[in-house]
C-alpha cells in the first residue's frame, strides 16, 4: 500500500499536491542486502523513481520481547544526493534536512505498509555525518538525530505486533 507525501509539510489537506509513494520493486534480503525502488506519483502520473539499498538487519530481544529492526541505508552521499535531486519534480520548497527526513520517512512507511508480525517490526533509515555532509546538507541539521549503533537514523517506522501499517504521517518531529 503507498504512503501519501506531502511536498509542503504545512499544507497537508492540499490533496492535489499529494505524492504517493509506492514499493515498486523489493529484490533480494538474506545475505545479501535488500534492494528496494520506489515510485513517486501525483494524481496517478509518474513524477519520480528512487532506488534504495537495503541496509543491516538486527532481531534483537529486549524485556522478553522480539523485535526485527529492517534498515534502509543512507550511508554514502549520492543515496542522499538521488533524493535531493528528486524534491523539485516532488515539488518541495523546503530545507534538504527537513525534505530528506520527510520523504524518508514515506519510503520506510511504504516499505512498511501491509507487514503483520508476532512481534515489533522497526524499519530505520541509516545515515552518517559524512553522507549528510558530503550530500550537502549543514552540520548543524544532525543533531536532532537519534542513533543506533553507531549510525544517524534519518527516519523510524514502528509497527507494534499483529498491527498492519495502512497509513502514516510523514512527520518525523
Amino acid at each position: 500500500m503507498p504512503s501519501t507525501f506531502y511536498p509542503d509539510a504545512t499544507s497537508e489537506a492540499e490533496m492535489q499536491n499529494a505524492v504517493m509513494v509506492s514499493l515498486a520493486r523489493l529484490q533480494g534480503g538474506g545475505p545479501s542486502p535488500a534492494e528496494y525502488e520506489y515510485v513517486f506519483r501525483r494524481n496517478g502520473e509518474r513524477v519520480g523513481v528512487a532506488g534504495v539499498s537495503g541496509g543491516l538487519d538486527w532481531c534483537i530481544r529486549e524485556e522478553g520481547h522480539w523485535e526485527d529492526i529492517h534498515s534502509l541505508d543512507f550511508t554514502h552521499p549520492q543515496s542522499l544526493r538521488c533524493l535531493l535531486e528528486e524534491k523539485s519534480a516532488l515539488g518541495s520548497t523546503e530545507d534538504d534536512f527537513s525534505f530528506l527526513r520527510r520523504i524518508v520517512h514515506a519510503l520506510l512507511s511504504a516499505a512498511g505498509s501491509g507487514v503483520r508480525s508476532r512481534h515489533d517490526v522497526r524499519y530505520v533509515a541509516l545515515t552518517t555525518q559524512d553522507a549528510l555532509a558530503g550530500a550537502g546538507v549543514p552540520a548543524n541539521a544532525h543533531h536532532v538525530l537519534d542513533s543506533l549503533e553507531g549510525y544517524l537514523l534519518l527516519a523510524i517506522l514502528q509497527i507494534p505486533p499483529g498491527n498492519q501499517v495502512t497509513s502514516s504521517t510523514t512527520s518525523t518531529t
